[in-house]
């Protein structure tokens, strides 16, 4: 087996795709690992070196490379081998289905509701492949674990940055008030499905049922803006309820403007700089951004596998990947959210057998070498060169 993978830019992105880059060549395939250039011969380059006798292109998010989106089509019908895609992110913000050749495309999801109500997409199959961990990279460091953040942890910005819906939020201000009202509602329970409130509201705003507007363009938008805003409360919110004094976070400036005594500590490098934090922590609190409807962050993969407590928010997910009632803290509401970590504090011993319970799970099941053995699988299942045939 000889795959092409393109390597995209980005925070985290890289740490994954060298990730799965280790995982599949443990498994005995051949990668040639590209870079994706900003320049205009990349395409033509691509389409020479896929004539080299590949069995198929291994990317995440589609490169997150606009050029490389608007070209996909003509490279995958050039080169017609099939293009794995593995979505990290909403696959509707890269385009998808749109963009990708449907005979020769192999997507896959880390986010199950998402895989479901796109099953079947543009003719193609969007299969759910959740996240995971690299045990190379983050694991039980074996020193003495002196907690230098009883408080527990928290590492994430305060928001997915994204200029266009900041500045629509910041220009409307109906936007922000419809994101405060439905606030009142979301915060009683998180498993209300957010998008599904969203447009609920704005239909009987205006008077109209939801399947006639979503289609519209600037109801799409509308309701984006007022799922940003919310997701931005939510996680503040619940950062505050759960992590106090002796805690830290981690990420963006907006942190230093919420957060008192000390809390705030900078932004953190991805890999061994956070393996260190995790590893020293009593705790990790894990808040889902609005883009994932149910599928879990890499906090919740990393964390376990340096059997450190997570406090994570409640997903059906969790139920098929972890035990929630033996490896994983849930919360449901922001006061919830302090009762997992007074329950954390409060017994220590319980939530270490916790840790060390979901850090045996992670190995077993849970490893970017598992997720390279799921898309191999995938791949050998469809047969031949177009996946779609």
């Amino acid at each position: 087996m000889r795959l092409m993978a393109l390597r995209a830019s980005g925070f985290v992105l890289p740490s994954i795709h060298s990730s799965m880059i280790r995982a599949f060549r443990s498994l005995g395939v051949e990668i040639l690992d590209l870079f994706i250039q900003p320049t205009s011969d990349f395409i033509p380059t691509l389409k020479e070196i896929g004539k080299d006798g590949y069995d198929a292109i291994f990317t995440l998010n589609l490169g997150a490379n606009r050029d490389l989106i608007l070209n996909l089509k003509d490279l995958q019908l050039s080169i017609r081998i099939p293009l794995i895609i593995w979505f990290v992110d909403d696959p509707e913000g890269y385009g998808f289905p749109g963009t990708c050749e449907p005979a020769f495309t192999l997507p896959f999801c880390w986010d199950a509701e998402i895989a479901r109500k796109n099953l079947s997409l543009g003719g193609m199959t969007l299969r759910h492949l959740p996240l995971a961990a690299d045990p190379s990279v983050f694991y039980e460091e074996q020193e003495e674990k002196n907690l230098r953040y009883p408080g527990g942890v928290f590492v994430g910005n305060t928001r997915h940055p994204n200029e266009l819906l900041d500045s629509i939020a910041g220009t409307t201000p109906e936007i922000r008030e419809e994101a405060e009202a439905l606030w009142d509602v979301y915060r009683e329970d998180f498993r209300q499905p957010l998008h599904e409130l969203a447009w609920a509201s704005l239909a009987r705003k205006i008077n109209q049922h939801p399947d006639l507007i979503q289609s519209n363009h600037l109801c799409r938008l509308w309701v984006k803006a007022c799922v940003y805003q919310l997701g931005i409360r939510k996680r503040k919110e619940v950062v505050f309820k759960a992590v106090k004094a002796g805690g830290a976070v981690f990420g963006d400036e907006g942190w230093s403007d919420i957060l008192a005594n000390g809390l705030y500590r900078g932004w953190v490098r991805y890999g061994e700089e956070l393996r260190n934090i995790y590893n020293h922590s009593s705790f990790v609190l894990d808040v889902r951004q609005p883009q994932s409807r149910t599928g879990l962050s890499q906090r919740v993969f990393d964390a376990s596998a340096c059997g450190t407590p997570v406090i994570t928010e409640w997903s059906p997910e969790i139920e098929n990947l972890f035990d929630p009632e033996e490896e994983l803290l849930c919360f449901r509401h922001p006061e919830e959210a302090r009762e997992m970590k007074e329950r954390c504090l409060q017994d220590p011993d319980k939530a270490r057998k916790m840790g060390e319970k979901a850090r045996k799970r992670v190995l077993a099941h849970h490893t970017y070498r598992h997720r390279a053995e799921q898309i191999l699988q995938a791949l050998h299942a469809v047969g031949g060169r177009e996946v779609g045939a």
